[in-house]
């Protein structure tokens, strides 16, 4: 699913006069690089969908960042363990150019290319310290559930790109791209809270979503561009706000989450992503250990959500 070559071209995509940096590509332009690499008669729609879909995922599993304008980069060099106490299987993420540097200094003796990382370096600080001095990070999973950013709306901080234009306007002259509504609504999935809007529906202090996948925020008669997770961070404020919280299925004993048509911000996914692993089904359907349900359970707290 263009997991690996996205990655890759992105980690392949530097700074010319920094290359220790990785910079930004849209969406955009990952896809013409992509369908460079495909047969001619390649159905174009088909790609479009198969590589936002892996977009998402890749940003779901700290892969990448998103940022506005559909914009993407890869996400910093990161090895990752799941607890303090089992520091023997690591998980590397993020920037590839960084990956052999993290087997040379743990002395994996493994292959330069491999992303489960079993390191011959022990200790936690001994191996915190070695990726800290070739400039990747080294992060507790366990220890990220503390740092996760709560639902809001968006701040006047952070209003700080206005859309140039009124995006109904510009559909009123081309006459085709839909603009879509957040509407929380009892026992709802999230992906059927959005619904079509014109402009004079419009109410103050309205999320808005573009065809072309980009969120605007509607405020004293003025439309700004939101960061993703800024974004999907006023979807859960505004379902606790209307008191109509997203529902999510939880089999327990199981330890099967069906996330399916559920976006989170990218800290959770992040998070829930590295304290799971997918079932046979979907990659949306998310299988955890036992040992790991207080903090499955939290991160939805947070979040307002009720485990059904």
């Amino acid at each position: 699913m263009w997991f690996e070559q996205i990655t890759l071209l992105l980690s392949n995509h530097r700074n010319s006069s920094n290359p220790a940096v990785a910079t930004t590509l849209t969406k955009h332009q990952i896809i013409s690089l992509l369908r460079s690499t495909l047969e001619p008669n390649q159905p174009q729609e088909q790609l479009q969908t198969e590589i936002q879909e892996a977009l998402r995922e890749l940003q779901a599993e700290g892969e990448i960042y998103a940022g506005v304008r559909n914009s993407y980069c890869i996400a910093p060099p990161t090895v990752l363990a799941l607890n303090r106490d089992n520091l023997t299987g690591l998980r590397f993420r993020g920037d590839r150019a960084y990956l052999s540097l993290a087997h040379q200094v743990l002395k994996t003796e493994q292959n330069n290319d491999e992303l489960s990382i079993r390191p011959k370096v022990h200790g936690f600080n001994q191996i915190r310290n070695r990726l800290n001095q070739v400039g990747i990070r080294f992060l507790i999973v366990a220890d990220s559930v503390e740092y996760l950013p709560r639902p809001c709306q968006p701040s006047k901080g952070v209003l700080r790109s206005p859309w140039q234009e009124n995006p109904f306007l510009i559909n009123d002259k081309k006459g085709k791209d839909i603009i879509s509504q957040y509407v929380p609504r009892r026992d709802t999935p999230q992906k059927n809270r959005w619904l079509t809007v014109n402009y004079q529906q419009l109410q103050d202090k309205t999320l808005l979503q573009l065809s072309t996948g980009e969120y605007l925020w509607f405020q004293e008669r003025t439309f700004y561009e939101l960061e993703p997770d800024t974004a999907i961070l006023a979807m859960f404020y505004q379902d606790s706000q209307t008191g109509f919280p997203l529902k999510i299925q939880w089999d327990k004993p199981q330890g099967k989450l069906n996330l399916q048509g559920t976006v989170l911000p990218s800290a959770y996914a992040q998070l829930l992503w590295r304290l799971s692993k997918p079932d046979n089904e979907s990659y949306r359907n998310r299988l955890t250990q036992s040992i790991n349900h207080p903090i499955v359970e939290t991160i939805f707290q947070n979040l307002g959500c009720l485990l059904v």
